[in-house]
């Protein structure tokens, strides 16, 4: 019988581009899924090697493992500040320096289930452990402080700025002379003048009549609070398994405290995120939802959900979080694969909100990913490179760089390192592998045996690509592969195949330090049997 082709691309269906599908059968769902893969990005279209990341801001010192990081500028000096297992840190340039309260260290939060986070009020940075007093740097500080004002008696578990007020999470009082855990309840403080961290000793005294300090229960459910982000004039505080919002209507209740969403929770504490057109984000106790307040829409559902919660390590999912890569479209859900090294997040299961494709990749054991503008002086310098001249993906002395859009800093807990996510053609000087997999394909005559003998590739870049062709005679029977054919982009054309079976399959791996892209691919198969 005649030869026949069957061409698959990434732009056949706007919405079935080329992605990773875990979750639908191989011999059920579209064309253009790929049935496995990682270290993989899809954009445009296409398929191809993501970026990797390189080590920049140099080393932190001994036991000074970073933890988690935010960008702030104090006057004209852009930092990161950082924070430790006891302590906070800042950069300047490449300049490590200690900013801990001068009182103590902080108690240690390793080994625990907490973590450094904060945020911005009127100039000043606010940053909270989990355990000790909430800790604020002014515009004219030179190092952290115990929050002004804060009672001595209270901890929270979170603290968050809100128009000209702070709000503390999920609390602990011990006013009674013993330690009472208030998971339920937030306080928020008096309004605070731009430039101080307080307003004065009533600014957390929810008695004083002239103070907007008040504290409330969010009791509709039993889940406790985890975390709090802002969504245009809305401040959204999520539980374990529930939304509320907040609403500034001053006068004598200041907030308007509202039950959103009633059966849809926070998955860990840092996993939500906001998108920045009106939505938000997040990672519930089984899904990857989408709102605006007011509705939510799954986004994962019959493409990687399966896949996502399968995987993650049911001691530290609690490390779990997001991640905006806003230059590329992308949330990246940062987690810990089931063993991971220390319990710290090694992969990223990547969300084009675009495109709406699926993607993973390798991370390198990291507690947190923070985003803010890292200057490409320092990292696209000969000093910095950890690749060649042939090796590296943008013009000399160029990057993708936007000032007015940030890029990702890698908190690598266990090397004691920060890498800038997304940049280089290695993981910190090391190659590493691409894959993509595609089983169970089939051109609708699945009662018809074929002989495949050809695969035609469309592939850009550089080097060289490793393809393997299989095919089954029966769903789940097994692939049988050829022995891997190395294509050479540019060069060639095609890859030579002989297998036989009524599903084909195809897999595409390159572990060199270039890049490529794949638009599509043709099969060339002919009938030869019913059975």
């Amino acid at each position: 019988m005649a030869k026949e082709i069957f061409d698959i691309n990434g732009r056949q269906n706007p919405n079935q581009r080329f992605s990773i599908n875990a979750d639908l059968s191989p011999y059920d769902m579209p064309a253009p899924y790929f049935s496995s893969g990682n270290n993989v990005r899809f954009i445009d279209g296409t398929a191809g090697k993501i970026l990797g990341h390189i080590q920049i801001f140099g080393a932190p010192g001994s036991s000074n493992n970073p933890y988690w990081a935010t960008s702030w500028l104090q006057g004209s000096t852009d930092l990161w500040i950082y924070g430790t297992a006891t302590g906070l840190r800042k950069i300047t340039g490449t300049t490590h320096a200690d900013v801990t309260r001068s009182a103590s260290a902080y108690t240690t939060i390793a080994s625990t289930t907490n973590n450094w986070q904060g945020g911005e009020l009127g100039g000043v940075l606010v940053a909270c452990n989990g355990i000790d007093a909430p800790q604020s740097f002014t515009q004219g500080g030179s190092r952290f402080a115990d929050l002004t004002n804060w009672p001595s008696t209270l901890k929270c578990k979170a603290i968050v700025p809100f128009r000209n007020h702070l709000v503390a999470l999920n609390l602990t009082d011990s006013a009674s002379g013993s330690a009472v855990s208030k998971p339920f309840t937030i306080r928020w403080s008096d309004a605070i003048p731009v430039g101080t961290d307080n307003n004065g000793s009533n600014t957390w005294v929810t008695s004083a009549a002239a103070s907007e300090a008040a504290e409330t229960s969010l009791m509709g459910t039993k889940g406790h609070i985890l975390n709090a982000v802002q969504l245009g004039n809305l401040l959204m505080v999520y539980k374990e398994d529930s939304v509320y919002s907040l609403n500034y209507v001053g006068g004598a209740f200041t907030f308007n405290v509202r039950e959103v969403f009633k059966d849809t929770g926070l998955f860990s504490r840092d996993a939500v995120l906001d998108l920045g057109d009106g939505k938000h984000v997040m990672m519930s106790t089984n899904d990857v939802v989408v709102h605006n307040g007011n509705s939510i829409t799954s986004v994962i559902d019959d493409q990687m959900k399966t896949f996502l919660f399968s995987k993650i390590d049911s001691t530290y999912y609690y490390k779990t979080f997001l991640a905006h890569n806003k230059i590329k479209n992308e949330v990246w859900i940062c987690f810990p694969a089931s063993g991971a090294t220390g319990g710290y997040p090694d992969t990223a299961l990547i969300w084009n909100y675009v495109e709406n494709t699926w993607a993973t990749r390798d991370l390198p054991s990291v507690n947190f990913i923070a985003k803010g503008l890292i200057n490409p002086a320092l990292t696209n310098t000969w000093a910095a490179s950890t690749g060649t001249w042939e090796q590296n993906t943008f013009n000399w002395g160029q990057q993708e760089f936007n000032p007015s859009i940030d890029s990702l800093l890698m908190c690598g807990t266990s090397d004691n390192k920060f890498y800038q996510a997304d940049s280089g053609v290695t993981f910190d000087g090391t190659n590493f592998t691409t894959t993509l997999e595609r089983r169970g394909l089939s051109d609708g005559k699945v009662d018809k045996v074929k002989n495949i003998s050809r695969v035609y590739p469309r592939i850009e870049g550089t080097g060289s690509v490793s393809i393997s062709v299989g095919a089954e005679l029966a769903p789940n029977s097994g692939v049988i592969y050829n022995s891997p054919v190395s294509f050479n982009i540019g060069t060639d054309s095609k890859v030579d195949c002989r297998v036989k079976g009524r599903y084909a399959a195809i897999k595409i791996e390159s572990d060199a330090a270039s890049q490529f892209r794949l638009s599509g691919y043709a099969i060339e198969a002919e009938v030869v049997s019913d059975r």
